[in-house]
């Protein structure tokens, strides 16, 4: 179930996304079927094509997160404006934006068993920002997923994703204040650099 819940959290990254004319769930819908397309394509079955799917998983995911939002909201503002020097806030959300992005490539090669996507609805937010609700099908599961988005000039961007109740800001802000308690900004970015250089490292442009 662990790996069920991980994998769907990067379920909607795929293709660039459209322009804002498009409504969020719009927006969202062709890129749940790019991923899934991808994970079902049968040439990427062998061992030996593993690492070409993940190069393609990359680039379908890479665009489609709002990065630096995500990095400042799960660092929160205090830190964000207090422990971190604007060269250290650049490092981090790159950094952070690697290791997110790798931890969810394994886990989606590794959790993905045919499982189907429902759009309930979406609901605005706020002028920019909105929410689209989908669940995920396994057997007799049913997993409720929420993305919650927010324009970036003319994109609809990701900025978190709750599954089940669980944000995943929200829970990467709770280890990265936990840390802070006690190390360095630079501390924890070295942290995340070392756990970065253990994962399996897709090429980068």
């Amino acid at each position: 179930m662990k790996k069920l819940v991980v994998f769907f959290m990067f379920l909607a990254l795929s293709t660039p996304a459209t322009g804002i004319c498009a409504t969020p769930m719009e927006t969202l819908r062709p890129h749940v079927d790019e991923v899934i397309k991808i994970l079902n394509d049968p040439k990427y079955h062998t061992p030996e094509q593993r690492t070409n799917q993940r190069e393609i998983l990359w680039e379908a995911i890479s665009d489609i997160f709002d990065y630096a939002f995500i990095s400042k909201s799960a660092l929160g503002r205090y830190h964000w404006q207090n422990s971190f020097t604007e060269e250290q806030k650049k490092e981090f959300t790159d950094v952070f934006s690697r290791f997110l992005g790798n931890t969810y490539l394994d886990k989606i090669q590794e959790g993905y068993q045919s499982e189907k996507v429902v759009f309930i609805g979406e609901e605005l937010l706020a002028a920019d920002k909105a929410m689209v609700k989908t669940k995920i099908l396994r057997k007799k599961v049913e997993i409720p997923v929420d993305y919650r988005m927010k324009t970036q000039g003319e994109e609809w961007k990701i900025y978190d994703v709750n599954i089940e109740g669980v944000s995943l800001v929200q829970n990467y802000r709770s280890q990265f204040q936990s840390i802070l308690l006690n190390q360095t900004a630079a501390q924890l970015i070295d942290q995340l650099k070392s756990k970065l250089e253990n994962q399996s490292q897709p090429k980068m442009d």
